[in-house]
């Protein structure tokens, strides 16, 4: 009786068929992480985006609404309505602007004095609850922008670009002197630069 031949795979078959798996399992592995890193990437480049779009605004609306208010500081001294100073060896501003929400009507001014500054590679939002300031007020610090390399911030006084706030050739009362407009501009830590600009009287301006 004729015995049945027996078939398979032999070893080295074997062997180049699970290196050959290993390569494209490889291959497959490299293509989602690349793909996950672009998708994470591509995230991250549209948060940022948002970021930097809400930051525009929010500037837009404090030195739009800048008002001619001066204040008084925790020692008593009078600070000017606008005030540019330099905070940690980077530009700080300070400012009185109007249109604070009171959506509960509560018997308080609709007025806010708020600074800008540059902590690290944040750029800051200070407010405080109250105009006037008293000897351990508390204030409230919001990051506006990160990932802030430097900034800088100028002033237009008539027809000239001015680096300080108020400014030293000023004719007329300094604590209650507006710009006309605001210049900022903003370096990120991968060297992008945005300048943008605000005028502090839209409404003439337009008319």
């Amino acid at each position: 009786m004729k015995k049945l031949g027996q078939s398979g795979f032999t070893l080295l078959e074997v062997l180049i068929s699970v290196a050959i798996f290993s390569l494209v399992s490889a291959a497959m592995f490299s293509m989602l992480q690349l793909t996950l890193k672009s998708s994470k990437s591509f995230e991250d480049k549209t948060n940022y985006l948002v970021e930097l779009q809400r930051a525009q605004h929010l500037l837009q609306q404090d030195f739009s609404q800048v008002i001619a208010r001066s204040i008084r500081d925790e020692f008593g001294d009078r600070l000017a309505a606008v005030l540019s100073d330099d905070s940690h060896w980077a530009p700080a501003i300070e400012l009185t602007r109007t249109g604070h929400p009171n959506p509960l009507s509560k018997p308080r001014s609709d007025l806010i004095r708020l600074r800008y500054l540059l902590d690290g590679e944040n750029l800051i939002r200070r407010t405080w609850k109250r105009l006037d300031r008293v000897p351990g007020v508390k204030y409230f610090d919001q990051i506006v922008l990160s990932n802030v390399k430097s900034w800088q911030v100028r002033f237009l006084q008539g027809k000239e670009w001015v680096d300080s706030w108020p400014p030293d050739n000023a004719v007329e009362d300094k604590m209650t002197m507006i710009p006309t407009a605001f210049e900022v501009k903003l370096i990120l830590d991968n060297e992008r630069e945005f300048r943008w600009l605000f005028t502090s009287y839209p409404k003439i301006l337009d008319s």
